[in-house]
C-alpha cells in the first residue's frame, strides 16, 4: 500500500533521526509528500521566578535553536530529500497531542516516528509519546525501534 502523506515528528533524539530517515526512504518509494514535525514542549513556570518580558525572549530563543536544527537536518540529508514534497513545521505544545492534531489536519496516512526520544518527567508518569499516537490516531503509525543515525551521504557508502 502505498503512502501519499507521511508526516515525522523529530525531536533529535537518536530514535527520531533514524525515524526521519525511513520516513525519508518511504516517501521517496511512494513519491509521498513529508511533513517533518517538531513539538517545543512548553513548561508551566511560576511567574514570580521569572520576569515575563524574559519569559517571551525564552520561547523565541527555543523556537530559534527549534528553526535552526530543522534547517540543518534538512540541509545535512538534502541529496536524500532532493525531488521530494517536504514540508515543515514546529508547534508549542504536548507532543501527542500536536502529533495527532496534525496527522488529522494535514490527512496523513502515515506517521513515522522515534520509540524512544527526548524524554521528559511526564512521559515517565504518564507513558510514552509513541504509545499515545498509537492509541490515538486513525492513521498508520511506524514505530522506528533502534539505529544511530549518520548523514544520509554516509549510508550510501557503507553500502
Amino acid at each position: 500500500m502505498p503512502f501519499k502523506r507521511i508526516i515525522c515528528p523529530v525531536d533529535f533524539s537518536d530514535s527520531s533521526l533514524t525515524a526521519f530517515e525511513t520516513a525519508v526512504e518511504m516517501a521517496q518509494r511512494d513519491s509521498a509528500e513529508l511533513l517533518v514535525l517538531h513539538v517545543i514542549e512548553g513548561r508551566p513556570v511560576v511567574s514570580e521566578w521569572f520576569p515575563t518580558h524574559s519569559l517571551g525572549e525564552m520561547t523565541v530563543r527555543m523556537e530559534e535553536k527549534a528553526n535552526q536544527a530543522v534547517s540543518t537536518l534538512l540541509t545535512c540529508t538534502a541529496p536524500k530529500t532532493e525531488g521530494l514534497a517536504v514540508a515543515t513545521m514546529i508547534v508549542n505544545g504536548i507532543p501527542f497531542v500536536e502529533i495527532l492534531k496534525q496527522a488529522t489536519t494535514w490527512n496523513a496516512d502515515l506517521i513515522v516516528l522515534g520509540a524512544i526520544g527526548a524524554t521528559s518527567v511526564d512521559e515517565i508518569i504518564f507513558g510514552s509519546t509513541a504509545e499515545r499516537v498509537l492509541r490515538g490516531t486513525a492513521c498508520s503509525v511506524l514505530v522506528v525501534r533502534r539505529g544511530k543515525f549518520s548523514p544520509f551521504p554516509l549510508r550510501d557508502e557503507e553500502a
